[in-house]
């Protein structure tokens, strides 16, 4: 059993050592011969030209347009339009509400001042059936110059008192300052009058 084993061994180590053997020769670098570059001369330049363009502008031909016949406009026969118009009453001052506000620096003494005024929009079937007539609101200006707590006061016609108010609600005053003090002032009136143009 030694003497099988002992042969097993060598015949191992044998194959073994043919295998890499043959494994070097398979994977083994060949030798790597430089090539023989002969050596240059010297490289000579000569004159180098300028490479630039000359741009030549060509010019778009010119359009001829023929010349356009004017033409004739009809005009329309004039309409009555309608117009609005702002009428301001000013009342007695009244007294102010509240004392009870911050001081505002760079606000001259002074009444109230409108700063800023719309006229309403005109109805459109009073303005198709040239139905005219006016609005008196009355309001209070608050102490920023903001308009609020709008009443009609009195109307000719009650399709005239909503575009009123919708116009006076966005105007904008200078409110009056006492004593450097923006104060409110309640129960401004004022007559928004609903004219048809004449022509």
């Amino acid at each position: 059993m030694i003497k099988r084993l002992s042969t097993s061994i060598i015949g191992a180590f044998a194959i073994t050592f043919f295998l890499f053997l043959g494994m070097y020769f398979l994977i083994a670098p060949e030798e790597v011969k430089k090539p023989n570059i002969e050596p240059h001369g010297p490289i000579l330049l000569g004159d180098v030209e300028d490479a630039t363009e000359t741009r030549t502008r060509i010019r778009p031909p010119e359009k001829n347009f023929d010349p356009v016949e004017p033409i004739d406009i009809p005009t329309l026969p004039k309409n009555k339009t309608k117009k609005t118009t702002l009428s301001y009453n000013n009342p007695p001052p009244p007294v102010p509400t509240s004392r009870v506000t911050p001081r505002t620096f760079g606000i001259a003494e002074g009444d109230f001042q409108p700063l800023r005024k719309f006229a309403p929009a005109y109805p459109r079937t009073q303005a198709k059936n040239g139905t005219e007539g006016y609005v008196i609101v009355k309001f209070t200006i608050t102490k920023m110059g903001s308009v609020e707590n709008v009443t009609v006061v009195e109307s000719t016609n009650r399709a005239f008192e909503r575009p009123s108010i919708r116009a006076v609600e966005k105007y904008k005053y200078k409110p009056r300052v006492i004593d450097g003090i923006a104060v409110e002032v309640q129960g401004v009136m004022e007559k928004i009058s609903f004219e048809m143009e004449k022509s």
